[in-house]
């Protein structure tokens, strides 16, 4: 009997997860079904390849030996569906974009809702994340970054540069003057990221030496961080053209020279001639520039 991929694609994902929950979740898969694809591999194979503990699943010896031979092959198989991809001529099927949260969440249905009104055959799929999706395998066709994409075998296009600023809403700023330097901002109350340095950096950059007892609210959510500022919590980041879509938010110090973000698109080279793909990301690219171009700027 021969081995069956799908229980190959399960082990690997169990490997790099480490648990059967966070495998079945990733595979989209019941936590059960995760289990018995190992049962029935290890019983094929003939030896263990995990052992089972209260801390997870970890590699036995020869389940260690057999992961990077398991990455070679999900990393054929992508390759396979994505040349694939690139010879469809339709133009229907499933796209899936993969963005952040402010993007996901706040911007890109609005885009996806007038993309769909005019092509009913495709179908849309958002991925809305934090983590850096892998386009190498096929965890999604199209990604919105807020960063300049690196890996070689990814087909990348700029949109636009996306400024940053300082905001709080008005009823904060009746409560606490607003700070005229960025010495000031240490009287104030100032709304910040939980477990990512990213922002500490920023200040850290601008003069400022905090730490995450600096930030009186915490949270790695670029939502909450947005609503925190609206409910004249503190003060906290915000793109610069997404705050004009609340009126009582103010920039505070509008000439500090926060660096800018840069948005991206990418897709893996392979499927850069699918017409549906390139259909998505031309739509995409040309609506973030304008009208949503005030949006973001």
């Amino acid at each position: 009997m021969q081995l069956s991929w799908d229980h190959i694609r399960t082990f690997h994902a169990v490997a790099s997860h480490g648990s059967l929950l966070a495998a079945s979740r990733h595979l989209g898969l019941t936590q059960p079904t995760v289990g018995r694809h190992i049962d029935l591999l290890e019983e094929r194979l003939g030896f263990t390849l995990f052992t089972r503990g209260r801390e997870g699943m970890r590699l036995t010896d020869k389940g260690s030996d057999l992961v990077a031979t398991a990455s070679e092959m999900l990393g054929t198989a992508a390759d396979f569906e994505r040349v694939a991809s690139g010879l469809e001529e339709r133009i229907e099927g499933t796209i899936r974009i993969s963005a952040n949260e402010i993007l996901g969440a706040l911007l890109l249905p609005g885009l996806v809702a007038d993309f769909m009104a005019e092509h009913p055959m495709i179908e849309i799929e958002i991925e809305v994340s934090n983590e850096i999706t892998n386009l190498l395998q096929r965890d999604a066709d199209i990604a919105v970054r807020m960063f300049r994409p690196t890996q070689n075998d990814l087909v990348a296009r700029k949109i636009i540069d996306v400024p940053l600023g300082l905001f709080a809403h008005r009823s904060y700023l009746e409560r606490h003057p607003a700070p005229r330097s960025v010495d000031d901002l240490d009287q104030h109350v100032l709304l910040g990221q939980d477990r990512n340095p990213s922002l500490i950096n920023a200040y850290n950059a601008l003069g400022m030496s905090l730490t995450p007892n600096s930030f009186q609210f915490r949270t790695d959510s670029n939502i909450a961080t947005i609503n925190a500022i609206r409910a004249g919590i503190g003060i906290g980041p915000l793109h610069v053209g997404m705050a004009k879509l609340w009126p009582d938010l103010v920039q505070v110090l509008p000439d500090l020279p926060v660096p800018s973000l840069e948005l991206w698109l990418a897709c893996h080279a392979d499927v850069r001639h699918n017409k549906r793909i390139r259909l998505v990301m031309d739509f995409l690219a040309q609506r973030m520039r304008s009208p949503y171009e005030s949006f973001l700027r």
